[in-house]
């Protein structure tokens, strides 16, 4: 196993996981509060946008980290210490994927087919709260694989 190669896997599925944490570290901290204090009409376009230009954008970091994380779990061997963690962080990021799928994506398309469309969806407040749910558990599971990620060559 080169050496290199591990660890270039691992910086990358570090770096991109790390994207993903902040992401959602920043909404559950900030953007959570910012939009709980907005006019419907400002979370509505606001968000809506947000939502719009990250599902464009962020597939590609989060496919990434898996990617790198997973091919980790091959070169290291799944028996092996930083197999095993790499399994874990790779476990992680796909509960995080399926919230995501199952919880914040529907959220997502209902907001950015409001901005599409020039109107504010009526049930504005209801979805931001169920987008705003699983925010928290989001960021916490990113930690967990990032942690895992970092002691794999400790």
């Amino acid at each position: 196993m080169s050496t290199i190669l591990i660890h270039t896997l691992n910086g990358i599925a570090i770096v991109a996981t790390a994207v993903l944490f902040g992401t959602d570290v920043f909404f559950a901290l900030v953007g959570k509060k910012a939009a709980a204090k907005s006019k419907d009409s400002s979370v509505a376009d606001i968000i809506g946008h947000f939502h719009e230009i990250a599902d464009a954008r962020m597939p590609v970091i989060g496919i990434t980290a898996i990617i790198t994380t997973l091919l980790q779990i091959v070169l290291y061997g799944a028996t092996s210490y930083g197999g095993e963690l790499a399994i874990i962080a790779l476990t992680v990021l796909l509960i995080h994927l399926a919230i995501y799928f199952r919880i914040s994506k529907p959220v997502n398309n209902i907001m950015v087919e409001g901005i599409k469309f020039g109107r504010i969806v009526g049930n504005i407040r209801q979805l931001q709260q169920r987008w705003d749910k699983v925010i928290e558990l989001r960021a916490v599971l990113l930690l967990v694989a990032i942690t895992c990620l970092v002691i794999i060559n400790y």
